[in-house]
């Protein structure tokens, strides 16, 4: 490959990691405010406003999440062109997958999207990956630890339900109220923390790759922070452009979070879990998929719980085929650029 198809590559791996970004959080914005919303606790405006600029600060925080994913990933060659066409393939199947499940209103896992469609596309290339490195980083905790935070959400639930049952239901819901509010943020900020880490690395190898004919060191992919910016950036502004399609899907109809200290009680155990993903197991984890499941564990916890199973039953089915999905997609996509190149 010449220098200028070398430079447009580059150029193209690039641009789809930042629109990867954008709708990453165009995508998970509805979830984080869900709700916040759902239980009048915010305007749904300003709500999207907060978790924009909490999602910004949060893509410029952390980096133990980016070393967990670079050792886990896949193990690149040293050759430039194979590097960046499994990238572009991997990350336009990430693309096609996100956008999809939003137009249908179904949440998905991200990090799912995005690694699947990587190594599904690794895969046609012959680069090599380890399974049970790959299993335990990147698959294991985003469907482990949602059942761990269920678990916790129905616990809380059952008990903030008995020790308020004798509360003023005004200043009680105006408490919670402010305390979603609060959640809400930490939820936006958790969420930057979490998926600008492991867009970053995606980007820092696409960089390592074309700058570096050595090959690339696991030891060099730090973000560095011009890539931080960039991100933090295109997280933010697909945050502020959301809509609400999440919003109806998890916080309306799978269950109905509009009794404010429920709300406050899923969001809690949410944020809660990821901070400490990101920050004391220093794992990727899905927004997603925890959300969802600190809501039904809320509801479970509830005296009269009620889920949906007919707007449960999709989201279950598309979190259990999202990585076989995008790896299918990713090697889709990069069985083309094989022949071609």
């Amino acid at each position: 490959m010449d220098l200028v198809s070398s430079e447009v590559l580059f150029t193209v791996v690039i641009v789809l990691t930042i629109g990867y970004a954008f709708v990453n959080g165009f995508h998970d914005a509805g979830l984080s405010v869900g709700n916040a919303v759902a239980s009048s606790s915010v305007h749904p405006r300003l709500a999207l406003i907060v978790a924009a600029v909490f999602n910004f600060i949060g893509a410029l925080l952390g980096q133990g999440v980016a070393e967990s994913v670079a050792v886990a990933l896949v193990e690149f060659p040293p050759v430039e062109n194979t590097v960046l066409l499994v990238l572009a393939a991997g990350v336009f199947a990430a693309l096609v997958w996100n956008i999809t499940t939003y137009l249908v209103a179904v949440p998905v896992s991200s990090t799912h999207c995005l690694f699947g469609g990587i190594i599904g596309a690794a895969l046609v290339f012959g680069v090599v990956t380890d399974a049970g490195l790959v299993f335990w980083t990147l698959i294991a905790p985003v469907f482990l630890l949602p059942v761990v935070a269920l678990v916790i959400a129905y616990a809380a639930s059952r008990i903030t339900t008995r020790v308020l049952a004798s509360h003023a239901p005004k200043p009680l819901f105006r408490h919670s109220r402010f305390a979603n509010n609060v959640l809400s943020a930490s939820l936006g900020l958790a969420h930057g923390v979490q998926d600008a880490q492991k867009v970053g690395v995606v980007m820092m190898i696409a960089i390592l790759a074309h700058t570096d004919p050595a090959g690339i060191s696991h030891d060099e992919l730090g973000i560095d922070w011009p890539v931080r910016i960039l991100i933090a950036v295109a997280l933010g502004l697909g945050t502020f452009f959301s809509g609400w399609r999440m919003v109806r899907t998890v916080s309306v109809r799978m269950v109905t979070m509009g009794e404010p200290v429920k709300a406050t009680v899923a969001d809690a155990v949410s944020a809660g879990f990821l901070f400490v993903a990101a920050f004391l197991l220093r794992l990727p984890v899905s927004m997603s998929y925890l959300v969802i499941a600190s809501n039904i564990g809320t509801e479970l916890g509830t005296p009269r719980p009620h889920v949906r199973g007919r707007f449960l039953i999709p989201v279950v089915a598309v979190a259990a085929t999202a990585l076989f999905i995008t790896g299918l997609l990713g090697a889709a996509a990069a069985v083309p650029l094989y022949l071609l190149h």
